[in-house]
């Protein structure tokens, strides 16, 4: 999934000696614009149902084989997992839907609004800036906010270059830390056969006051993704990638 580009080439990038590629790129302006929630077109609800249906009946023959080959525990996270996901979608397909205020793509699934009125953070699949659930509308979520564990999900780039800031708070770095995950070939499993990735990432950029701030992890498909607990270093990241994210 790639980020816009337009004709923009990516931004220069420098190599700190013994370090890692860095940018002094600055994340995008955050517009002020607010988009009401609606209901889905036909065509809208129809695509949804239809990957609802897809994941559901993947979730049934990945569990199933698993547990035919005995691997119950697997199987039922598995069934638990995608076919559990797979109705969500199905059910929720006349869900309201809004526009994203960065890019206009549909934002989809989103989370119930809080009774409190506290915006509830939902990511866009074209452009991965996050707004916020409130009120009947969706706007920009607050650029600056920090959560207590990495949440907030970006692409892994091609050749990352990071931001010119610690990853937490974007004070000058003094140090570089490794980051990375592990997975699992989930159809070898099906064959009763175990295949583990390693995944690491070295340079993570940060002060002397933060560490932890990035986390790497898989999601559907295997693909890798970074999780950030600043907001606003994941969007500097993502303009200090601009291009180097695969299609």
């Amino acid at each position: 999934m790639a980020i816009p580009t337009g004709t923009l080439p990516p931004p220069p990038a420098k190599v700190v000696e013994g370090g890692p590629a860095m940018s002094d790129a600055v994340a995008a302006p955050v517009p002020s614009r607010s988009n009401p929630l609606r209901k889905p077109t036909h065509a809208e609800a129809t695509s949804k149902l239809k990957s609802g249906l897809g994941i559901l009946i993947f979730g049934l023959l990945v569990g199933g084989a698993l547990f035919y080959f005995g691997f119950k525990v697997l199987g039922g996270a598995a069934l638990l997992f995608f076919g559990g996901g797979g109705l969500l979608i199905v059910l929720g397909r006349k869900d309201e839907v809004s526009a994203c205020p960065f890019c206009g793509a549909v934002l989809d699934n989103l989370p119930k609004p809080n009774s409190d009125n506290v915006p509830r953070p939902v990511q866009c699949k074209k452009c991965w800036e996050y707004s916020g659930v409130q009120k009947g509308f969706v706007s920009p979520y607050n650029p600056n906010a920090m959560e207590e564990r990495p949440t907030f999900r970006s692409p892994l780039a091609q050749s990352v270059v990071w931001p010119n800031g610690c990853v937490q708070c974007g004070a000058e770095p003094t140090r570089f830390d490794e980051v990375g995950t592990y997975n699992v070939n989930k159809g070898l499993l099906v064959v009763g056969a175990v295949r583990v990735k390693t995944f690491k990432l070295q340079g993570v950029p940060y002060c002397d006051a933060h560490k932890k701030a990035v986390e790497m992890n898989t999601g559907l498909g295997n693909k890798l993704y970074l999780e950030w607990r600043s907001l606003a270093m994941m969007r500097r990241y993502l303009a200090a990638n601009r291009g180097r994210f695969a299609e």
